[in-house]
């Protein structure tokens, strides 16, 4: 596979993986893992490697008022510019 081709299946990939693709992009990935089995793997590891991170890693929640505090800082930091 040619590097310029890797790369935009790579990109494409990410994209897929990350729940960011368009449907179009889903099924043109999914086409094309059909045939190609270095990117197939790649994306099976891939994926795997995000459901193992979201099955262990519990998502924390910020606390109360954080971005507001981080809001005002910024407007203020903003301000004196």
């Amino acid at each position: 596979m040619e590097v310029e081709q890797k790369q935009a299946c790579t990109e494409l990939l990410e994209l897929v993986i990350d729940g960011q693709a368009t449907q179009k992009q889903h099924d043109e990935l999914m086409g094309h893992l059909e045939k190609c089995e270095e990117c197939r793997e790649e994306y099976l590891l891939s994926k795997s490697i995000k459901d193992s991170l979201k099955n262990h890693i519990k998502p924390s929640t910020s606390p109360t008022g954080l971005a507001n505090s981080i809001q005002n800082k910024i407007s203020e930091t903003a301000f004196l510019k």
